[in-house]
């Protein structure tokens, strides 16, 4: 029990400190992130994929909608495919 209080704290203290991480936080605590899936798409649909998992996938519930426009932003400009 002092285990999972411990990593309970840790993870709400230890915030995402990156673009990247925040996406890879947030997006993977639902389902597994699928980068190559994600590298179907052009980049300037990517952000649409944030808002219809907020609007129809309860992800509202994870991704606030600060954390959302971040998310966007780093789909769009920066996420790079491998």
């Amino acid at each position: 029990m002092l285990i999972a209080l411990v990593v309970l704290i840790y993870g709400w203290w230890r915030q995402p400190g990156t673009p990247e991480e925040l996406f890879q936080a947030r997006c993977s605590s639902c389902h597994e992130l699928r980068v190559e899936r994600l590298c179907e798409f052009p980049p300037v649909l990517l952000p649409a994929i944030v808002e219809v998992m907020r609007r129809e996938q309860g992800a509202d519930e994870v991704i606030s909608a600060e954390e959302a426009l971040i998310i966007q932003h780093y789909l769009k400009e920066e996420f790079l495919c491998p």
